[in-house]
């Protein structure tokens, strides 16, 4: 029994990631970055397969893959990376060096007013794994920020 429900649920989290990937390939409104394989964690690919809300919300959000954004830092585009995981995580526990901006996921709606002036500004959404740093994003885009991205993987998928 626990084999056969190990087996369709790697079997549903196999069919979300596919689905995912094709249903987004086309469909990110920034095409220059857009990515279009969207590799996500383990870990956020099984929270992302189990929750219809998290689904929607990583359908809706603009993403882009550590690769990508590597290759825009050494570009040295103007950007922001904004860490979105708990000032204590932030502190202890390296992320993307040259990140000096952290609002925790759950002062986004409140602190983003006060430190993001620029809502055109190229904001780069950083968390552990992926997931809150969706959130973010979208919360973020329905606060009227117009170039807004998630980085697949957080920082996971960066130190890999």
């Amino acid at each position: 029994m626990k084999t056969t429900l190990t087996a369709l649920a790697l079997i549903a989290t196999i069919g979300a990631t596919a689905t995912y990937a094709n249903s987004h390939a086309e469909s990110a409104s920034d095409a220059g970055d857009a990515e279009k394989t969207r590799v996500i964690s383990d870990t956020s690919i099984a929270i992302y397969s189990q929750n219809p809300y998290i689904q929607s919300v990583m359908e809706d959000t603009t993403h882009i893959q550590a690769a990508r954004l590597k290759e825009i830092m050494d570009r040295g585009d103007e950007i922001i990376l904004l860490d979105v995981r708990p000032r204590a995580e932030f502190e202890s526990t390296p992320g993307i060096e040259g990140t000096a901006m952290n609002i925790p996921r759950n002062f986004i709606e409140v602190e983003a007013y006060e430190q993001l002036e620029d809502k055109d500004a190229s904001i780069i959404i950083v968390s552990s794994k992926g997931i809150r740093g969706g959130l973010a994003a979208h919360t973020l885009q329905a606060m009227g920020y117009t170039n807004v991205r998630n980085l697949l993987g957080g920082v996971e998928g960066w130190t890999k």
